[in-house]
């Protein structure tokens, strides 16, 4: 068998939904990052409105409501940072539209990030699999090494 080595990530990168666990991921990206010495980028991936729609959506501004939708993402990611770990320089938090995977492997190509944290929630039932986890698709073509944090229903 071949000996490879491994190297210390040097640029890692978070993938936050901005619901009920990301406090969780912020914490624990934070202190994977501190250990090992790398820099720490969160990201959130907006829903590209038209894109998800598939067609003209009469009477509504898509344009006003995709700006909206991004600086609420913006907010919100500002103030689960903020709450868990202080102040989080604004080049460290990516927000960008599109489907999570394809910004996820943009950002990874973008940025030469080394290391992806990812969240799972690992729970039981008929609504598991309707629930927003994108981490099984990224298993199938990983742009980089990355490691799955599991978590139970937040409390």
């Amino acid at each position: 068998m071949k000996k490879i080595t491994v190297e210390r990530p040097e640029k890692v990168l978070c993938y936050l939904d901005l619901g009920k666990n990301s406090y969780y991921m912020v914490e624990y990206a934070h202190q994977l990052a501190g250990w090992i010495n790398a820099e720490l980028y969160f990201l959130h991936a907006v829903t590209d409105i038209r894109g998800a729609a598939g067609f003209y959506v009469p009477h509504i501004n898509t344009d006003r409501l995709e700006n909206d939708v991004t600086r609420s993402a913006r907010d919100k990611m500002y103030a689960v940072c903020s709450e868990v770990i202080g102040e989080v320089d604004s080049s460290m938090r990516i927000i960008r539209k599109g489907a999570p995977l394809e910004v996820i492997n943009q950002v990874v190509e973008e940025m030469s990030i080394e290391l992806v944290i990812l969240g799972h929630e690992s729970s039981k039932g008929t609504l598991a699999s309707f629930r927003s986890d994108y981490v099984e698709r990224f298993l199938r073509q990983p742009a980089c090494p990355f490691l799955v944090v599991p978590f139970k229903e937040a409390g």
